[in-house]
């Protein structure tokens, strides 16, 4: 193939600003299919067809005008932080390259300004909402007030143990665990000074605030939508993380002497009660999705009618997958309605007001049992092999509801946001 070397510029710059959308995308928790569409909206707007093929290490993106085409290997993808402002800046970059409201340099102008800026709330702010959010989950799983500040001042100073290590850029898998160890140790010392009907949630809900629930569900979304390739590379890692944060609980219950059962009941709090305590909980993932200030409400709304609908349902006899299910939908079918509004992503609405739904209790509690089964070998009594048989199936079941409730939910073809915003233009 020969080109004039105008052209092969203008190819060269299109093909690298793509790339560098998709990977700012991704790396701001966008899902696969968003980023692909973004990516192919982008480059359309600078004049070129694309084929972009998504790996979990990098980005294959071939541009094609006329005869001539151009494929470019985009460079590493980081480690996923999600950033809601972020992915909404660059789904409005992509519009308004395809409207033709910025040019190929203005496009790549904004998309450093987008790379480069700082998030929206400080660090000690997100450790304390946070902290704010492990103690509401425990106190949604049953935990009483002692419980509540115990966990409260854990999962804040395990946060801030999680921010300082990425800092330092420690092991991807060393910080789940040294965070989940450290805020583990802090509940369980507590319950040693202030003994409570439920110790174990003292180092449970610390770490599920630990738990990567985006990546789990785009995981799942990933599969669904036949990207088997990324699901099962995303789904390996958030596997990974989880069980680096049921080792460090493991080692807390060992250091601290108080214990994280295998089975227990699920507590069942009233509606009222439950919606308090959802909304406490999204206020910690708006601040830790850096979502922007001016749709922080709607994402509360999302996140109780979505938990507190559960409950409801749960109330009313149905069972708790079919009920995580049902919610995730209504969450999805909000955060569409929402993303019209604000002409924002529907993920800026539907990230926060599911992850609390994540089964990261079953999930420890499966692990700690198969570490318990390891360590008997055969003497192991087979309620403890049954029960973490269990729990395994439901933190699958469970988490793969909670994404397929939203898949659905945002297939709807109701009015989207980027129609509303060209619409806004257009006025």
């Amino acid at each position: 193939m020969t080109t004039n070397s105008s052209n092969a510029a203008n190819t060269e710059e299109a093909a690298h600003l793509s790339l560098k959308l998709g990977r700012l995308l991704l790396a701001s928790g966008a899902d696969t299919a968003h980023t692909r569409e973004e990516v192919e909206h982008f480059a359309l707007g600078l004049g070129f067809e694309t084929h972009l093929l998504i790996t979990y290490e990098s980005l294959l993106l071939t541009l094609i005008a006329g005869d001539e085409f151009r494929t470019k290997v985009g460079s590493h993808i980081p480690a996923t932080n999600v950033n809601m402002a972020a992915v909404g800046e660059l789904s409005r970059t992509s519009d308004d390259t395809a409207s033709g409201l910025l040019d190929a340099a203005a496009a790549a102008s904004r998309l450093t300004s987008i790379e480069n800026s700082k998030p929206l709330y400080s660090r000690w702010l997100v450790a304390a909402a946070l902290g704010l959010t492990g103690a509401s989950l425990s106190r949604l799983f049953g935990g009483d007030w002692p419980v509540f500040a115990t966990v409260y001042v854990a999962s804040t100073i395990g946060t801030v143990i999680r921010q300082q290590l990425g800092r330092w850029h420690v092991h991807l898998l060393a910080i789940p665990f040294i965070s989940a160890l450290v805020s583990g140790v802090i509940g369980g010392l507590g319950m040693r000074l202030h003994p409570s009907a439920t110790p174990a949630l003292c180092l449970i809900a610390p770490g599920m605030i630990l738990v990567p629930g985006v990546p789990l569900i785009n995981g799942i979304r990933d599969a669904i939508n036949n990207n088997m390739v990324l699901s099962l590379a995303r789904l390996s890692f958030a596997v990974l993380v989880i069980a680096a944060i049921a080792s460090g609980l493991f080692a807390a219950t060992a250091i601290t002497g108080v214990g994280i059962p295998v089975w227990g009941p699920t507590a069942l709090l009233p509606i009222f009660e439950d919606a308090v305590f959802s909304a406490l909980t999204t206020i910690g993932y708006v601040f830790l999705f850096n979502v922007t200030p001016r749709v922080a409400w709607a994402c509360v709304l999302c996140g109780v009618c979505c938990h507190a609908f559960r409950t409801t349902l749960m109330h009313l006899g149905l069972d708790i997958v079919s009920g995580t299910f049902i919610s995730s939908m209504v969450a999805g079918l909000l955060a569409h309605i929402f993303s019209r509004v604000f002409t924002a992503p529907p993920t800026t609405f539907a990230f926060p007001s599911v992850v609390a739904l994540v089964p990261g209790s079953y999930a420890f509690r499966a692990v700690i049992g198969g570490i318990q089964i390891l360590h008997a070998a055969g003497s192991v009594p087979s309620p403890v092999v049954a029960e973490t048989i269990s729990l395994a199936i439901y933190t699958i079941l469970l988490t793969s509801a909670i994404a397929l409730g939203l898949a659905i939910a945002l297939a709807v073809p109701l009015p989207g946001w980027r129609r509303t915003q060209t619409q806004a233009q257009g006025s």
